[in-house]
């Protein structure tokens, strides 16, 4: 992801087909038998980076279709602590959602993530930004408020991109 946004998109795809890959030919049975899913987490792993180089193409509908997979996925992980994916893949399809301008759906979808993880910076700032683009200043100002009590950093590292 990170080869992604920097722009090398040959060193990402290279990646992506390492983790495939290891997918096909790792030997995971101990980690398998410890309950951990590994072939869900790795697919898991293969559409967000997938999802980052279609973004970094500017193929919106590519980002959309992994990030959606992406999810998909992730719903299918039991619970852990801590989880076995390390971020909230909905943010990002939000985020792209609302970047290709289908605001209604990126509301739905920033709402669900942050009924699933209340308070998420991320997910409150996809949605103030959501809020902001309909003009809706009501909404927009108690997002805002929300996302000033949750985020302890600088909100100026956030960005729709990095969602």
């Amino acid at each position: 992801m990170g080869l992604a946004s920097a722009g090398d998109l040959s060193a990402a795809q290279a990646e992506v087909d390492a983790i495939a890959k290891l997918g096909q030919e790792g030997d995971f049975a101990n980690l398998i038998a410890g309950g951990v899913p590994v072939k869900e987490v790795l697919q898991l792993a293969q559409h967000v980076a997938n999802a980052r180089i279609a973004q970094a193409n500017k193929d919106t509908a590519g980002a959309i279709k992994h990030f959606e997979a992406a999810v998909a996925v992730e719903d299918t992980l039991a619970y852990s602590e801590p989880p076995y994916w390390y971020y909230p893949t909905r943010q990002s399809l939000g985020a792209v959602l609302l970047l290709a301008g289908d605001l209604e759906k990126a509301e739905e979808v920033l709402r669900t993530s942050l009924l699933r993880l209340p308070n998420n910076g991320w997910a409150l700032y996809g949605l103030m930004k959501v809020y902001e683009q309909r003009g809706d200043k009501t909404n927009a100002r108690a997002a805002k408020q929300l996302l000033d009590k949750a985020w302890m950093g600088k909100t100026s590292t956030l960005n729709l991109a990095r969602l």
